[in-house]
């Protein structure tokens, strides 16, 4: 508010004028709503200069597509992996808030963690350790991984009840864990492009950019 009033610049609320109902947004999360609700609310705002048709309004809510974010991927087998780039607390919470309030299965999660060492993680590892009874730590492919090991350590201590493996690959965990019903891959967004790969999702680990910028190429 005090930017656009130094700015002489009209300044938009987003609040319930431009919820949006779930059916139109195949994205996980509370924030996501909120995410588009701002959209939608930019959209109407520059309608006289850019405009946009309810039509596609509509067709572009349905039809969004945030790979790396709270995917949800269902193998042959049934197993359900959700893969979520949370690596930062913002991430955290929000992965938390869904698998507490709307997780895709009955069941708690079975976690594949692996971070960037020059991110904060330890206090992400706190957040995410009750959530599971189970978790792999795993490093990251590049050299700024942190050390699973010391993820582990993390682990157990905030949750000395949950069982913490540690992996010398993700596709080690990926492979030890076959048979959970439900699978969370988490943490850096290198990590998640990995697994997109591994699991027949993506051509290649494009790195953080890369990742937020790839689409789904239609066959």
């Amino acid at each position: 508010e005090k930017t656009a009033r130094g700015n002489n610049a009209p300044l938009t609320k987003v609040n319930s004028e431009f919820r949006i109902q779930n059916s139109e947004l195949p994205l996980l999360g509370e924030h996501q709503k909120q995410n588009a609700a701002l959209a939608l609310a930019t959209v109407k705002f520059l309608q006289s200069q850019i405009p946009v048709g309810e039509k596609q309004i509509h067709a572009g809510l349905a039809n969004v597509n945030w790979p790396g974010r709270l995917q949800l991927v269902e193998k042959t087998n049934g197993q359900k992996i959700l893969l979520d780039g949370a690596h930062n607390f913002a991430g955290v919470e929000a992965l938390r808030a869904v698998l507490r309030d709307g997780a895709p299965e009955a069941v708690a999660p079975t976690l594949i963690v692996g971070f960037l060492g020059d991110k904060d993680w330890q206090p992400m590892c706190k957040i995410l350790a009750p959530l599971a009874v189970k978790i792999f730590t795993v490093p990251v492919a590049s050299e700024r991984t942190a050390d699973a090991s010391k993820l582990a350590n993390t682990f157990h201590t905030a949750n000395p009840s949950a069982e913490v493996i540690v992996c010398k690959k993700l596709s080690e965990a990926l492979m030890a864990c076959n048979d959970e019903p439900f699978v969370v891959v988490t943490g850096s967004l290198y990590l998640i492009g990995e697994a997109l790969e591994l699991l027949g999702h993506s051509p290649t680990n494009t790195g953080e950019r890369g990742l937020n910028e790839w689409s789904v190429k239609k066959v």
